[in-house]
């Protein structure tokens, strides 16, 4: 079985080397916005607080948080294509599968069960954003650190 450092010395396909370029600063853009996700939640925090008890204002405070999330699942869904492409490993699709299915639906169901039933499931949304980050800070080192080589 060959390891990841070996497959990733082999030269390849111009097209899959450039797939792969695109894959690492597209993982790293995930990684600066999954990290701002976490300033951005604090922010919907204390700007929910300002007015207690008025939903649409609360709302409107975690709006930059929930947009932020929109954008990670589409670049999670990107990194997938572009994983499939570049034939890098079995992580950069599989690892973007699960951030799709962290980002997507266990995200809003968290939050939702956070808000509706008990806290500590916002305290498993904040553990699952942290699964989130450590996802795309990994795949961004591992394409830094293998990076596909041109034929």
């Amino acid at each position: 079985m060959m390891t990841s450092t070996e497959k990733t010395s082999t030269p390849v396909a111009g097209w899959r080397v450039v797939c792969d370029q695109i894959f690492r600063w597209v993982a790293l853009l995930g990684l600066i916005l999954s990290l701002l996700q976490v300033a951005f939640a604090a922010l919907g925090f204390w700007g929910a607080e300002e007015k207690p008890g008025d939903q649409d204002w609360g709302m409107a405070a975690f709006e930059p948080h929930a947009i932020t999330g929109m954008i990670l699942y589409g670049l999670a869904i990107v990194l997938l294509i572009l994983g499939l492409l570049s034939r890098a490993g079995w992580q950069v699709w599989v690892i973007p599968i699960v951030l799709f299915l962290l980002l997507y639906f266990v995200q809003g169901l968290l939050v939702g069960l956070g808000f509706g039933v008990s806290r500590w499931f916002g305290f498993l949304h904040a553990v699952d954003g942290v699964l989130i980050i450590a996802g795309f800070g990994w795949l961004f080192g591992d394409r830094m650190r293998h990076p596909l080589r041109q034929a």
